[in-house]
């Protein structure tokens, strides 16, 4: 493993805990579907992408765990509640309404793969591997999950509505996968997290992924109105969290809690 200057450490950290966290919450929440989706083919293959969010967590938090001396559990699971670095857009519960999980996978995914896009051509060359590795996967996700938009927008009737309601309800939730960790401006100067395309005529990253999502919804048939980021709004990215979080993360980390030093 390459050195990694001491001044830019933290702020590599915190952002992959920032992606390992989403992923992690955002795994366990796609999970609660197994068994439940409307079809017997969507129940595999949403099963198949928490399984994926959950392994992309694991790979993130070893990676952590090498540079700071952790073992991958203990960054996982043994962290304070305003330690944890994950948006509150996938936190979000469901209720187990399709419209909801969809809007929500829609928000999350299009903004990882621009993100892990971006690691992938990191000065890090083993951060770089792990992100195309990611990267390749969260392509089929993107693809999935535009699939389901597309066509219950173009489903009209109750479909269209219900969808048209997830995504207004969860766009400024949504704005917030945008708050900045600390000393993200350090990192994105050094190359570890390059911004912009390779050639560098792609525009920044928001409007990169607002594109994106409209784009699908205007194929959809749908509307989507996603806010401007607040630079003075505090969220998940610097530990401040819904309320629920704490409720959510004691049950996660209920088994660590009781054994941490288990193995099985």
């Amino acid at each position: 493993m390459n050195q990694l200057p001491e001044q830019l450490k933290t702020p590599l950290v915190e952002l992959l805990l920032s992606i390992a966290d989403d992923k992690f919450f955002l795994g366990h929440r796609v999970a609660d579907w197994t068994g439940l989706a409307p079809i017997l083919e969507e129940d595999i293959a949403f099963s198949s992408i928490a399984q994926d969010e959950l392994a992309h967590a694991l790979t993130l938090y070893e990676y952590i765990g090498r540079r700071t001396d952790r073992e991958a559990d203990a960054v996982a699971y043994g962290r304070p509640a305003d330690a944890y670095r994950c948006a509150d857009i996938t936190l979000a519960d469901d209720d187990l309404n399709w419209d909801a999980a969809i809007a929500r996978q829609f928000f999350c995914d299009h903004f990882d793969l621009l993100r892990v896009g971006r690691l992938a051509r990191s000065s890090d060359a083993e951060l770089a591997g792990l992100a195309r590795r990611i990267e390749a996967e969260e392509r089929i996700h993107v693809e999935h999950v535009d699939h389901w938009v597309v066509q219950l927008g173009r489903a009209g009737g109750e479909a269209a509505t219900r969808m048209q309601a997830s995504l207004d309800r969860l766009a400024a939730s949504a704005v917030m996968l945008f708050e900045p960790t600390e000393g993200l401006a350090a990192i994105e100067g050094a190359g570890l997290y390059p911004d912009g395309a390779a050639d560098g005529t792609t525009p920044d990253m928001i409007q990169r992924w607002r594109d994106d999502l409209l784009r699908v919804t205007r194929n959809a048939g749908l509307k989507l109105a996603v806010p401007t980021p607040d630079p003075n709004v505090i969220g998940g990215r610097r530990g401040r969290h819904v309320p629920s979080f704490g409720a959510l993360l004691e049950e996660l980390t209920e088994v660590y809690r009781v054994e941490p030093t288990a193995r099985w």
